[in-house]
């Protein structure tokens, strides 16, 4: 909020005006304050400038203006004119704004004008607000515009002088107002009506009129911070006049449209329209309304306000409980689930218990078993940890745990016969390695076996290299050929048979030749590699024929020893495929096939061949 006042100057020496401005002066006494020396003190903070003069030589250079143009001659002249520009505490403003606010109000009603600005943070009887002195020489040096405000050229014309008029300070103020509503600061209305009292009867009762505790200020000042003090706490004009009489002992007079005040001190009373405006008898009845109106607003908003927050408190004290018995119900449900969880734990570590006890008393006692048993064990302590599910898995016996173990181990192992494989693909040629695609069937049987029924052994036992596979193949194939030779040459097996000697001490068998080489026979079908038989053998060797293709191929397959998975990974090479048809056409064409698919009735030539 920002406040102009002004003060005429009729004091011919204007160095006492820097001096004011820029030295510690006492607010009441309006003398200068000086140290134990006797010597005057410079104000503690302000900041001072110089509008079309020095501040130094502001008073030298006024004299020589007022000289040049014969004005300011008379004790009675007014010298200089005193503006002052007061702002709030509040005010974000700093004392190099303020100076440059002073400087635009010189620019618009006082251009051409000598002026010193000074401003002081510190405000007046204490009130720390920053303000702004402007105190500029009466006689224009330089020609002003005109403005609005200026009836006769005088107003702006070189060598004239300043005249302060009601219109010029009701612009001013227009000025100031508008100025502070656009930087933000706090604005009353400067333009309305103001009490007029004397600035100097103010300072005379200065020391008057204190013991309320309003303040050092004058009567009418008094009377009217006493009521505005009081207007907060009554209800009626008539309260307030009361109150008054009786507490403060002033003699009031009411009439119809007036009322009159006077403390006792006072020899003359003051009508309220005269202390300025919002003291006259309906303005105060106005200014009741308002305030009981306020009041009653800001009753009602507490009452409001208080009813919604015991409402608040009843809601929060509500949920507090409710979440205290949920807190309390999950808490009991915690014991429970602890409980079941410990009870479960200790169930599970009574079977490993057992299971430990049994592995270790075993002589052949699985090591990775018993790792897995020590990782089974469960501490009371860190039961919170598991869920059910896990506490209730249960634990492994030793033939679940070497079934799985196998399991695992024979899956790696069907993933290592898988590369093998790919690398003899790539790497083996047939030409060179006639058993390579045996081998690969080998690998094949590996990977594709049906991890069901593997056991450890077999999920341990190593996949043998190719030369490996290649020396026992051969290995088996001479066996075959001696076999095969056997039942070519029967009279070689009875003189093999003959060659036979007996111990002294066992007891001689005769066995006839036709049980010894039925035995042989029997002995090599057990064995015997349809792979490696001729078309003829096998012919032999099989059952009957068919026309159901389907079923004598997939038959074919089951007796080569071929599973679902191997017989879709070799469909491919047709090999298989192309001897079974070979081999069916032949029999088909030795042998023969009833049209009612029973068995075949062979030729007494043909039997004979048999």
């Amino acid at each position: 909020m920002a406040i102009l006042k002004h003060i005429s100057v009729k004091n011919r020496f204007y160095s006492l005006a820097v001096e004011y401005l820029t030295c510690q002066f006492d607010e009441y006494t309006n003398k200068p304050v000086l140290d134990e020396k006797g010597r005057i003190q410079e104000r503690e903070n302000y900041l001072i400038a110089g509008v079309n003069c020095d501040v130094n030589s502001f008073g030298a250079e006024c004299i020589e203006v007022n000289r040049l143009y014969g004005k300011n001659n008379s004790v009675k002249d007014v010298k200089a004119h005193h503006y002052i520009i007061s702002f709030e505490p509040n005010d974000p403003i700093t004392m190099e704004q303020a100076l440059e606010f002073g400087k635009q109000w010189l620019d618009v009603f006082a251009p051409g004008h000598q002026a010193v600005v000074a401003v002081h943070p510190d405000g007046h009887n204490g009130s720390q607000n920053m303000h702004v002195h402007m105190v500029i020489n009466s006689v224009r040096k330089y020609a002003g515009k005109q403005s609005r405000w200026h009836d006769k050229p005088c107003e702006w014309k070189q060598g004239c002088k300043h005249k302060s008029t009601g219109k010029m300070m009701f612009h001013a103020k227009k000025w100031v107002m508008e100025k502070c509503i656009r930087l933000g600061y706090g604005q009353v209305d400067l333009l309305a009506k103001k009490h007029t009292d004397n600035y100097w009867v103010e300072k005379r009762l200065m020391n008057q009129n204190a013991t309320d505790g309003v303040g050092v200020t004058s009567n009418r000042e008094l009377i009217r911070d006493t009521i505005d003090k009081l207007l907060p706490f009554v209800d009626s004009f008539e309260q307030m006049v009361e109150c008054l009489q009786f507490m403060y002992n002033w003699k009031i007079r009411v009439t119809k449209k007036t009322v009159t005040f006077s403390t006792p001190d006072m020899k003359k009373g003051i009508r309220g329209n005269k202390l300025g405006e919002g003291y006259g008898k309906s303005e105060l009845v106005e200014r009741i309304a308002k305030v009981v109106e306020a009041r009653n607003a800001e009753k009602e908003a507490r009452r409001i306000a208080e009813e919604e927050a015991r409402m608040k408190a009843e809601i929060l004290v509500r949920e507090e409980a409710s979440r205290k018995e949920k807190q309390l119900q999950e808490e009991r449900k915690q014991r429970v689930l602890l409980a079941r969880k410990r009870k479960l734990a200790f169930n599970r570590n009574r079977i490993w218990q057992d299971y430990c006890g049994e592995e270790l008393a075993r002589e052949d006692w699985n090591k990775d078993y018993v790792d897995y048993l020590q990782s089974q064990f469960i501490n009371a302590n860190d039961v919170a940890g598991f869920t059910e599910e896990e506490l209730m898995a249960p634990v492994m016996t030793r033939e679940e745990f070497e079934r799985q173990q196998a399991v695992e181990l024979y899956c790696e192992k069907a993933t290592r016969a898988g590369e093998i494989w790919d690398m003899v693909l790539n790497q083996l040629s047939a030409s060179t390695h006639k058993w390579k695609w045996e081998y690969m069937d080998y690998l094949e049987d590996i990977k594709y076996k049906d991890t069901t029924d593997v056991t450890l052994e077999d999920a341990k036992e190593e996949i043998m290299s190719y030369e490996e596979f290649a020396d026992l193949k051969e290995a088996e194939k001479e066996k075959q050929e001696q076999a095969a030779e056997m039942v070519a040459n029967p009279a070689d097996a009875t003189d093999v048979a003959q060659d036979v000697v007996v111990s002294e001490d066992a007891e001689p068998e005769i066995v006839g030749m036709e049980e010894v080489i039925s035995e042989e026979v029997a002995d090599v079908s057990e064995v015997i590699d349809y792979t490696k038989l001729s078309i003829e053998e096998r012919a032999a060797l099989l059952p009957i024929p068919t026309d159901d293709y389907e079923t004598e191929y997939d038959a074919y397959c089951q007796r080569m020893g071929y599973t679902a998975e191997k017989m879709k990974s070799i469909r491919y090479k047709m090999t298989v495929y192309d001897e079974f048809l070979e081999e069916h056409q032949y029999r088909k064409k030795h042998y023969g096939v009833r049209d009612d698919s029973r068995r075949v009735v062979v030729s007494e030539k043909n039997r004979g061949a048999r």
